[in-house]
């Protein structure tokens, strides 16, 4: 039996607290791409992906990103256009596709009148 299979028979006979595709806690099943809430079926379906659509950004799109930025010499890793560590601190690449120039200035005008 494959690890993912026995993970899957484990979980399913509450030995296991980790769900095999989106290791989320149970009860809870998120998408490992949008973060959006979805029952066990559709986790499980959709190998811990909200739809096709998350799956096909994830199998096709951040590659297709991944060369774009190693190809203009970005060194910045990251995929989450959202990542708070990134756009305050981390990301210092001017031209970085994820994290947009502007965005990162927003972000840090709105966290400094914050303090």
């Amino acid at each position: 039996m494959s690890n993912l299979k026995q993970h899957e028979k484990d979980y399913n006979d509450n030995l296991c607290i980790d769900c095999p595709h989106c290791n989320n806690d149970r009860p809870d099943h998120s998408c490992q791409n949008c973060y959006s809430e979805m029952d066990k079926a559709m986790c499980w379906q959709y190998r811990g992906y909200y739809s096709n659509k998350c799956l096909k950004y994830i199998a096709e799109e951040l590659p297709r990103i991944r060369k774009e930025k190693e190809d203009l010499g970005i060194k910045c890793k990251c995929d989450d256009p959202n990542c708070s560590k990134c756009i305050l601190v981390n990301c210092k690449e001017d031209n970085c596709i994820t994290h947009a120039k502007n965005k990162k200035e927003e972000f840090r005008l709105r966290n400094k009148n914050r303090k």
